[in-house]
């Protein structure tokens, strides 16, 4: 019986590791692009400022993803996501936190910034508000 549980207790470990990185990578920003280097290369671009910790950054992900298959060649849509050196150097230069917004103009200049959770038809009117026409 001894022979069995080294063996066993291989396979479950790995089993449980498997899973985890399911659950890891399932929960990454999905479709969207962490190439903030794209930003003022001669297209508009919309960043998520996002924290996959926090409920309301993955919800407004849901939302401007809703905004992106609408308008998928509308902008850029991107994620800066705080988990990363990357993430967190992009919100220490533009002075945001998660669930934030920060809309760029095709230069690259700062147009507007909003925080907080949105509805696609929230995140759609504000986009259009500062990037018209949309």
């Amino acid at each position: 019986m001894k022979s069995f549980a080294k063996p066993l207790s291989v396979l479950l470990i790995l089993a449980a590791l498997i899973l985890l990185g399911w659950l890891l990578l399932s929960m990454l920003p999905m479709g969207f692009s962490t190439d903030l280097s794209v930003i003022g290369t001669g297209e508009p671009a919309v960043v998520l400022v996002h924290d996959h910790n926090y409920v309301e950054s993955v919800d407004l992900m849901d939302q401007l993803g809703q905004v992106r298959d609408r308008h998928p060649d509308a902008m850029h849509y991107l994620v800066a996501d705080l988990n990363t050196p990357r993430g967190e150097r992009f919100a220490e230069q533009y002075d945001v936190d998660a669930v934030t917004l920060v809309l760029f103009d095709r230069h690259g200049n700062t147009v507007a910034r909003s925080a907080g959770r949105k509805s696609a038809t929230e995140v759609e009117a504000w986009l259009s508000d500062h990037l018209p026409p949309f």
